[in-house]
């Protein structure tokens, strides 16, 4: 199955659809990463930054693809590649301080899993553990229990995203 065996109109309701819930999502778990830890300096300015730009960026592109008669899969990946680039920099800023962030990029593969097949699925999945861990391996020395934790986050974000995939073939057939 591939985005341009779904129909635009369909392609279209599910891109509304996950933005619905996403977004907000999104933007709660970086605002109360912000609030909540107070980061100073550049990790503050970066943060808000980038959630500011990912705001008007997903916006904007959903106002584009609304427009357009058929998106573009090219469009569609590279949206992907943006929205996941952001926040695992979001991941890299606050996680230290705001561990539920990593939830953010959790959002990729399981969006990914209502569009695309059971492999586009998996490697957008593995991707996201892999800079999951990356991020972690990236910001200091961990113990045992933190590495634990971020492989169970990693096994949570492949697991759900190729449940939520097998879930959602009939629909993909529509």
């Amino acid at each position: 199955m591939t985005l341009q065996s779904i129909p635009p109109q369909e392609l279209l309701r599910r891109g509304r659809t996950v933005n619905r819930y996403a977004t907000p999502l999104g933007i709660l778990l970086v605002s109360m990463g912000i609030l909540v830890t107070q980061p100073v300096g550049a990790v503050r300015w970066l943060s808000v930054g980038i959630l500011a730009f990912g705001v008007v960026f997903n916006l904007g592109a959903n106002a584009y693809l609304a427009r357009v008669a058929a998106p573009s899969s090219r469009l569609i990946w590279a949206r992907l590649a943006v929205n996941l680039s952001a926040n695992t920099l979001l991941l890299w800023l606050l996680g230290p301080q705001w561990p539920s962030v990593w939830l953010l990029l959790a959002l990729t593969p399981f969006a990914t899993a209502l569009y695309s097949d059971r492999v586009r699925t998996a490697g957008i999945a593995l991707l996201v553990c892999v800079l999951l861990l990356g991020v972690q391996a990236l910001t200091g020395p961990h113990s045992p229990l933190e590495w634990g934790i971020q492989i169970s986050h990693a096994a949570f974000i492949l697991m759900i995203s190729l449940m939520l995939n097998e879930l959602s073939a009939p629909l993909r057939s529509v």
